[in-house]
């Protein structure tokens, strides 16, 4: 398992490698080392992991949006994604949490602050009011 320091670097590392990759039209490359850090991830961490879950998440996205022709997420197109990676990269250097809405919007999965459930809140809202 990566401490934290040890995940932040890798990430760093894998993410500015991959946007370069993507800018040079390289994208099949794109994702390489996900598995090692998807593994390597510790699952029962502290809150100060989050925004390297949110990465992991868009990282996913990103090579799930390669496999189907870009078509995946509406609103990010092809050349928006080593963009997206860097807003990341930049958050995670300066240990600021992830502020973007569309990386929030499909990236952010945590319970009780992502996607889902906003859908839940809006959901339960209208079913009671």
């Amino acid at each position: 398992m990566f401490t934290y320091d040890e995940a932040k670097k890798y990430l760093i590392e894998q993410l500015t490698r991959d946007a370069e990759n993507h800018r040079r039209g390289d994208v099949r490359k794109v994702g390489e080392n996900f598995e090692v850090f998807d593994h390597n991830l510790p699952r029962n961490s502290g809150p100060e992991f989050n925004k390297l879950f949110i990465a992991l998440n868009f990282w996913d996205g990103w090579q799930d949006a390669r496999n189907h022709d870009w078509r995946v997420y509406k609103g990010i197109s092809e050349n928006d994604w080593p963009q997206l990676a860097k807003i990341i990269i930049q958050n995670i250097e300066e240990e600021k949490e992830i502020m973007n809405e569309i990386i929030l919007q499909y990236f952010d999965l945590r319970p009780g602050e992502g996607i889902i459930s906003k859908l839940r809140k809006i959901f339960k809202t209208k079913t009671t009011a």
